[in-house]
């Protein structure tokens, strides 16, 4: 009888066991645990810049889009259909846009819970193609960490199990970092300084970095040098840095990236002049 109800708590703590990221974020919403849903933000690193809204006839963008990170993701449709979604018309000659939207993905992965991604977006340097002092000051939101719910196994199931839900009750958090060029033509050429090398800079193991941004300016201090040319075109080149996070309990990356999608949909016109 003994071995009998053994087994049938083994059987019970194998099935928990299994599942134990379903049971931590149905306990997570009977205890009102933020990490039990999934959630999505933004954090604008570099934020827009604030332009004029265009007239009715002046809503032409070109839209271009470059993957550099180790990732496999491709924007470029999303990007082209959410402009389209608000009224924007799509060019295919860049020359025919009033505006073009150079985006390039930095990185996509794994950060530290409630940091939106904001540490190694700091790390990154300044913004190839964009114009130097124009949008490089770091706004960056303000984290907090009110920590998790513990969640401990019955004694039914015994202490493996709880371990097993402790671990799937952990917040784990995803950011996709982009880096946009926003260009405006204007009706007379203008000359300005353009950086022309981002001065790559390198994350560890843990994610930090090897430099370090001051957070209210363009300067910065680490192992490598920004290069700088100067340009004179119709169209000026505002930098824009965002990351676009997401976070749940034990999320998966597979889970992380349809709810950044949607996220990076929702604002991408944010980008373009309203």
């Amino acid at each position: 009888m003994k071995s009998c109800r053994l087994a049938i708590i083994l059987l019970a703590a194998v099935v928990m066991a299994a599942g134990c990221t379903s049971v931590s974020r149905q306990l997570g919403s009977i205890t009102d645990n933020k990490y039990a849903e999934a959630r999505s933000g933004t954090v604008w690193v570099v934020p827009p810049p604030q332009l004029e809204p265009p007239a009715a006839g002046d809503r032409t963008v070109y839209i271009s889009y470059r993957n550099i990170s180790d990732s496999d993701i491709d924007l470029l449709d999303l990007l082209r259909q959410s402009a389209r979604d608000q009224g924007w018309t799509i060019v295919n000659d860049p020359d025919a846009a009033r505006y073009r939207l150079r985006a390039s993905t930095r990185f996509f992965g794994e950060v530290e819970p409630e940091s939106g991604g904001a540490g190694q977006a700091n790390t990154m340097g300044a913004i190839t193609g964009a114009a130097v002092g124009i949008g490089t000051g770091y706004a960056l939101a303000d984290a907090t960490n009110s920590g998790v719910i513990g969640v401990v196994g019955g004694a039914a199931t015994g202490g493996l199990v709880g371990i097993g839900i402790s671990n799937a009750s952990r917040p784990r958090e995803w950011a996709l970092i982009i880096d946009v060029v926003l260009e405006a033509r204007q009706d007379k050429a203008v000359e300005f300084e353009m950086v022309t090398d981002s001065g790559s800079r390198t994350l560890d193991g843990s994610g930090a970095g090897n430099a370090r941004m001051v957070s209210a300016g363009g300067t910065s201090q680490g192992n490598s040098s920004v290069a700088t040319a100067k340009r004179k075109s119709n169209y000026f080149p505002h930098g824009i840095r965002l990351s676009v996070w997401a976070n749940q309990m034990n999320m998966k990356e597979e889970e992380a990236l349809p709810e950044i999608e949607k996220r990076a949909k929702r604002v991408v016109t944010q980008m373009l002049p309203m």
